[in-house]
């Protein structure tokens, strides 16, 4: 019995070891963590490619653009209370200066495709299939929406959670802060 005792004391210890330099040495949340921080930050050089289209998605490409990149699941409740207000946003600002890029990384291609059809999504997808730019992002859960201004910088507000429900990012917000930056 204190065979198992030890055991499990060094197992925890270790854990815990573990945990601690996890946080020492981690990207410190991404760049989520820095934007809820209330600091804008460079996005990052991403090459994607599309859900249902040929081409990659270039964040680049869309400099002199607002850029609202959406992390979704198809399996995610949270993504399906906040699409119609996704959907009438990319709607209002269709023709504008603002674009939004859905961005779904755990989904075979059919999920999320099924997902698309049904939330009646009106703006492209692309494919994180390996979580890489989730990962630069700090994305630790779905529904996560981060703006990209007309220079390449993420700013706040970081939206963890849906926008239907989130109070400092309801659809109102979204409103304000995309005329903001279209302007």
């Amino acid at each position: 019995m204190r065979i198992v005792r030890a055991a499990s004391v060094v197992l925890v210890v270790g854990l815990l070891g573990l945990l601690v330099w996890d946080v020492a040495h981690g990207g410190g949340g991404g760049i989520a963590a820095k934007v809820d921080k209330g600091e804008s930050v460079k996005a990052p050089n991403v090459s994607l490619p599309w859900l249902g289209r040929k081409g990659d998605f270039s964040l680049a490409a869309y400099r002199g653009k607002v850029v609202v990149l959406n992390f979704w699941a198809s399996w995610c409740v949270d993504c399906k209370l906040e699409a119609k207000t996704l959907h009438d946003e990319a709607a209002r600002w269709k023709g504008k200066d603002v674009v939004f890029v859905g961005v779904d990384s755990t989904d075979s291609d059919s999920a999320a495709s099924r997902y698309i059809k049904r939330y009646g999504m009106n703006y492209p997808v692309v494919r994180d299939v390996n979580g890489d730019l989730g990962t630069k992002f700090g994305v630790t859960g779905f529904p996560e929406t981060f703006i990209v201004d007309k220079q390449g910088d993420i700013v706040p507000p970081h939206v963890d959670g849906p926008i239907v429900s989130a109070a400092d990012f309801s659809p109102a917000k979204l409103q304000q802060t995309l005329t903001r930056l279209a302007s």
